[in-house]
């Protein structure tokens, strides 16, 4: 079994990148805490059972936040949302600059929302923690090619729902 202080490194380590990744997933503060929360309790339970490798907590910790945020949504029917404070473009130096980026903002939010939640996954892991493909595919438990090509689709998904918009010319 995990140690305590095995536990509290642990803890100390990745509690704010997976609440992230979590948060994303859900869309609320509250639902990250408890699944977090559930997160490290079920990382306790199997390691009861199980010899956890410190090569690959992470990714274990990744599995079961996923796995849980995906089970709530599920049982919930909830829509994904993301986080209104997260800046899709450089600080905008004039208020019309500061409304088009939010409106950009927004529209980048709506087209994420439509896409599955692996391609969402994969999209949030680039973009706000910088992983690489290699990392995302590990951490995933799916191939770098598959990473590769929901990252593409990402992209042109968003790309057309903006060009839909008006905000570039087709």
């Amino acid at each position: 079994m995990i140690s305590r202080d095995e536990l509290i490194s642990l803890y100390s380590t990745h509690y704010k990148e997976i609440f992230n990744y979590i948060y994303h997933l859900t869309g609320s503060h509250e639902t990250a805490e408890d699944i977090l929360q559930e997160t490290f309790i079920n990382i306790i339970e199997y390691s009861k059972k199980n010899i956890i490798n410190h090569d690959t907590v992470k990714s274990l910790l990744y599995r079961t936040a996923h796995n849980l945020s995906i089970n709530y949504l599920k049982k919930n029917e909830k829509t994904d949302s993301l986080d209104d404070d997260i800046n899709y473009l450089p600080a905008a130096s004039t208020v019309d600059d500061d409304l088009f980026a939010k409106e950009i903002h927004n529209e980048v939010s709506n087209a994420l929302q439509q896409l599955d939640t692996v391609s969402r996954s994969i999209f949030i892991m680039k973009r706000d923690n910088n992983y690489t493909n290699e990392e995302i595919a590990k951490l995933l438990h799916i191939s770098e090619r598959t990473v590769r090509r929901k990252l593409q689709s990402t992209l042109s998904h968003i790309l057309l729902h903006l060009k839909t918009k008006g905000y570039f010319e087709e």
